[in-house]
């Protein structure tokens, strides 16, 4: 149970750093006194000074706790695929400018409409955690395995969740279109009429280089991670 309440702790550490230090009073106060170069490059560090010991005791305590089932062949194949959305949807979010991101904050780049995958979610980082967190969640079935591989859904959420909050109360006007024409919730906007699906704002690039990206990791992860009857 220790195992488990450690990785739990520093998943506390990473995710309360984060909302804490992009909440709106400490934001404000540190941009205020340092800018919003210096103020990001302390946000990172944080992030790095948690998440690294986050990875490297869960890493050093695989498999800690009970096993929950056992997980059979048609569970790793749909966590599979569930990787390779994942990786589909970050590579599509990364090379498609976010009105509400750090890049577009610190370029001044600001559009009030949505495009590519961000018709599907406003958040396609966040979404892109969650899938990973799933597969790998689905893949593991350990208790402190869920506990690690279950933060990057709850994280997800709660970030997402945290930062349309700060931009609804922060936010431009073209922001706050955004904020009002996409969706959190992956589809929803499309599905209520607000999106349509664009397929020709995706680009092919990035969807070939998730294919190959997916390909490799599927080949070295049995011997960088285990896995795949490693």
């Amino acid at each position: 149970m220790q195992s488990e309440l450690m990785i739990l702790f520093w998943w506390f550490m990473f995710g309360g750093s984060h909302i804490i230090g992009s909440s709106i009073p400490v934001r404000t106060f540190v941009i205020n006194r340092i800018g919003t170069p210096g103020f990001k490059t302390i946000y990172s560090l944080v992030a790095l000074g948690t998440f690294i010991p986050l990875c490297y005791y869960f890493f050093t305590h695989r498999h800690a706790g009970y096993l929950l089932y056992s997980s059979g062949y048609s569970i790793k194949l749909l966590a599979q695929f569930l990787m390779l959305g994942s990786i589909i949807v970050l590579l599509q979010g990364l090379v498609t400018i976010n009105p509400i991101a750090t890049m577009a904050e610190l370029a001044g780049k600001v559009a009030s409409n949505g495009h590519g995958i961000q018709r599907i979610t406003r958040h396609p980082q966040n979404f892109a955690f969650g899938l990973f967190g799933l597969a790998h969640l689905l893949a593991n079935p350990n208790v402190g395995d869920w506990i690690f591989f279950g933060g990057f859904i709850v994280y997800g959420i709660v970030s997402a969740m945290h930062q349309d909050r700060r931009q609804q109360a922060t936010g431009s006007a073209q922001v706050k279109q955004f904020l009002a024409d996409t969706s959190a919730i992956p589809f929803a906007a499309i599905i209520r009429g607000k999106q349509r699906l664009a397929p020709g704002e995706y680009h092919p690039p990035a969807l070939a280089a998730a294919i190959v990206l997916f390909i490799l990791m599927r080949l070295l992860h049995p011997m960088l991670f285990g896995g795949f009857g490693s």
